[in-house]
Formats: C-alpha cells, sequence, structure tokens
C-alpha cells in the first residue's frame, strides 16, 4: 500500500478521524491549500466539478505534493472512462450511485488488470513514476494501491447493501446523504436525519464484516466529527471548497453591514 494510503489507514485503526473536502473548483492550488490545511485527503470531484481531464491530473499532483490522498469521483463505472484517470496515480476512484452488486463489480474490474479479473488497460505513467519504477512490479500490486470506494446514496443501495459490502476488491463504501435523502421520497424532511443515521450505522458494520472501510459526510466540527465516529463512520468529508469561500465571505458581509454587530 502506498504511504498516503497507509497512513490513513493507521490513523483509522487508532480511532482518529480521517477528514477531507470536496473539491469542485478548477484551480488546483485548491487542492494544495487543503493538503496543506492538514487535511487527510481531498475528494476531487470529476461527477459535479467544474474542471477537465488536465485539471483533474493537476489537482492529484497538488494533494498529494501537499502530503493529502488524492481521491477522484469519477462519472460512472466505464472502464475507458476511467483508465486515464487511474493512470494520473490517484490514491482512490469513488464510484457514485453504486445500486447494486452487479455495479460494484464493474467498478472494480475497471481499476483492476486483467491478470486480477479485471479490464483496465496496460498505461500506468504517472503512477509508475514516469517509468522510473518497476511497472512489472507495479501491476502486481496496483488492485490495492487505488483505492476503489463505493457510494451508497440511493434507497435501491440500501436495499442492496449487503451485498454490495459483499463484492470482493473494493476497498470502502461511502454512504452520501444529499443523494440519500433525496431518494427517500414521501418520507418527512423531519424523519429523514435518523434515517440517514440508520444507514450509516449499517454501511458501517456490513463494511467492518468484510474487512472494510466506511465513510460519510460530517459537518466541520469535532462534535459532528466524534458523532460519525460514534456509527462506526471513519473517515470523513467536512465543507466544499466553493462553499468555505461563499460562506465566509456571505457571513463576513452581513456582519459588516449589521449596524448592531461590534467589532
Amino acid at each position: 500500500m502506498n504511504e498516503r494510503l497507509q497512513k490513513i489507514t493507521e490513523k483509522m485503526k487508532r480511532g482518529k478521524p480521517v477528514v477531507g473536502v470536496f473539491v469542485l473548483l478548477a484551480d488546483a492550488s485548491v487542492s494544495e491549500i487543503i493538503g496543506y490545511s492538514g487535511c487527510d485527503f481531498v475528494w476531487i470531484d470529476s461527477e459535479h466539478g467544474m474542471m477537465d481531464r488536465r485539471e483533474i491530473y493537476h489537482h492529484v499532483l497538488a494533494a498529494q505534493s501537499a502530503g493529502a490522498c488524492a481521491f477522484v469521483r469519477v462519472p460512472g463505472v466505464e472502464y475507458y472512462q476511467i483508465k486515464n484517470t487511474l493512470d494520473m496515480g490517484p490514491d482512490g476512484i469513488i464510484f457514485p450511485f453504486v445500486n447494486t452488486p452487479e455495479i460494484a463489480r464493474q467498478a472494480v474490474e475497471a481499476c483492476t488488470y486483467p491478470a486480477d479479473g479485471g479490464k483496465r488497460g496496460i498505461g500506468p505513467l504517472r503512477a509508475i513514476h514516469y517509468g522510473l519504477e518497476n511497472e512489472a512490479e507495479y501491476l502486481k500490486i496496483a488492485k490495492d494501491e487505488v483505492w476503489k470506494i463505493f457510494q451508497v446514496e440511493s434507497m435501491e443501495a440500501v436495499e442492496n447493501l449487503e451485498e454490495i459490502a459483499k463484492v470482493p476488491g473494493y476497498h470502502s463504501l461511502f454512504v452520501g446523504p444529499a443523494d440519500l435523502g433525496m431518494s427517500m421520497t414521501g418520507i418527512a424532511p423531519k424523519d429523514k436525519p435518523a434515517l440517514i443515521a440508520d444507514v450509516q450505522r449499517r454501511a458501517a458494520k456490513a463494511a467492518a464484516a468484510n474487512g472494510k472501510y466506511c465513510g460519510s459526510c460530517a459537518g466541520p466540527t469535532k462534535a459532528s466529527c466524534a458523532e460519525l465516529l460514534g456509527r462506526g463512520v471513519q473517515w470523513l468529508t467536512i465543507a466544499q471548497d466553493a462553499r468555505i469561500l461563499s460562506g465566509f465571505l456571505a457571513d463576513a458581509i452581513r456582519q459588516i453591514n449589521d449596524p448592531s454587530a461590534k467589532g
């Protein structure tokens, strides 16, 4: 396992929260700032983010150079869409809407070379330091050099959760509360947080039963992270880059314009 992944797995084994930030903005300096701030990982979002292939590459470089794991969320599980991202040398690939065991198996195949039962094409490039490392040796260990992360973010995925968790070859589940909540049609908004919390507990239990990890979303506070850790969740997104900027500025402007505010 690469050193960055080793660092976060050891932290999780000690019961410490592993935290990171969603990145949607194109400028790679955002990922560098997140890494230098002390975050454990950067969630580089090419599903929703405003970035092209070169920009994703620069985000991977920036995050890792600043000491953070670079996790890239891809749009789907088609292997021909993913192999160029794998060749950039990220630390993890995040798959959205892994609703069935079949989709889960496709995701693993897309990240795995044929010798291990997958469909990944040969051409690791940066993953072997541009040819300075032995390619044949990398091919032997590649399946565990990049985490494969399944997002549980629909009621269909919840129905299939235990079967998804049994699929061989992945490394972590991740409960996505926003889309999961949206999929809870016919349920009152006030009832959704408790149901989502139950899914987080269930996903953490299913992951642990199969020797895997579990992640989800928390707020940017110690109390929120502790609450998720109590549900068995081990790694946490705590903010999104654009919302950090917009929220900070909007709050500052409100205070500046508030005649009753002090200081």
